[in-house]
């Protein structure tokens, strides 16, 4: 393997681990078995030779990455019924209904304002 290839892969098994972080914030459990499964994937085809298929691995670790990042959402039952959900900004930018491009940019700051608000004060709750 090529040594811009072998950083490409390590560079995606950093994020896919950065990703992991943010998104399971707190969530020991969920942490844990995360960080398994990218550990036990990126053994499984550490022996992979052959270029084209290690591209096609890193291409799939990449999606994975984006849809991790932008769709999961974390939900706690705060009291019975009712649940606390934790998004993040990436979350919400892709969930924007389409509208003119100007309009989207501010709804998206709106959005990642909020969400830094909410961050902010659940860690002062605590």
């Amino acid at each position: 393997m090529g040594d811009s290839l072998r950083r490409e892969v390590l560079r995606m098994f950093k994020k896919l681990h950065r990703t992991r972080l943010k998104t399971f914030e707190g969530d020991e459990h969920a942490l844990q078995v995360v960080r398994k499964k990218i550990n036990d994937e990126y053994r499984k085809y550490k022996n992979v030779t052959n270029q084209a298929t290690i591209e096609e691995l890193n291409k799939f670790a990449q999606e994975v990455e984006h849809e991790v990042r932008t769709t999961v959402i974390q939900a706690v039952e705060t009291a019975p019924g009712r649940v606390a959900l934790r998004l993040t900004p990436d979350v919400l930018v892709d969930n924007v209904s389409y509208k003119d491009q100007k309009d989207n940019d501010a709804d998206i700051e709106n959005k990642t304002q909020t969400c830094e608000k909410y961050k902010t004060s659940e860690n002062t709750k605590q």
